[in-house]
């Protein structure tokens, strides 16, 4: 038995307020569909309904998330907390199947539906999340820096216009 055929594959489309979950098998039947709110408190209650179908269907469930770093970061650690595998899905990989299918549609179940099936194909390569509270707070530092360094240098400029305009010798 091929060890994909143990698997059921959860892709999760990430927003700010919400998520949405697709949970297809290894030949891809969609097995169900789940929306919840991206709070740590709605997490448990998406494991369950989680649980229920992997229990219906006698397999383990896999996760595939394609932003561990922003919105998903909190779901990403809750997961591996609980100890399942999460795999990382690059969103160019998603955008990539969106426009290859002959239903050039752009919904979040879609979306996730595509998480879903390059989890299925690209199991064994796609690299295992990896939510690292360093490396999210030093990116966190390095944009705000950036957005400091670009504000002083807008009103270095409007100094530089007031002064000119008003003492142009």
């Amino acid at each position: 038995m091929h060890h994909k055929l143990k698997y059921l594959y959860i892709g999760v489309d990430l927003h700010k307020n919400h998520h949405t979950a697709v949970i297809i098998n290894c030949f891809q039947e969609k097995k169900g569909e789940i929306q919840f709110r991206n709070k740590p408190s709605a997490f448990p209650e998406f494991l369950k309904s989680v649980k229920k179908i992997a229990k219906k269907e006698n397999l383990t469930p896999v996760f595939g998330l394609e932003d561990v770093g922003g919105y998903g970061r909190g779901l990403a650690i809750f997961l591996i907390e609980n100890k399942y595998e999460v795999k990382s899905v690059n969103p160019a990989l998603t955008v990539s199947m969106r426009r290859s299918s002959p239903n050039n549609k752009k919904t979040d179940a879609w979306d996730a539906e595509c998480v879903a099936r390059i989890l299925v194909s690209d199991l064994d390569t796609l690299p295992t999340a990896n939510p690292n509270d360093l490396y999210y707070a030093i990116s966190q530092l390095v944009t705000r820096r950036a957005n400091i360094v670009s504000v002083v240098t807008g009103i270095k400029l409007q100094l530089h216009q007031l002064l000119g305009y008003h003492y142009p010798s």
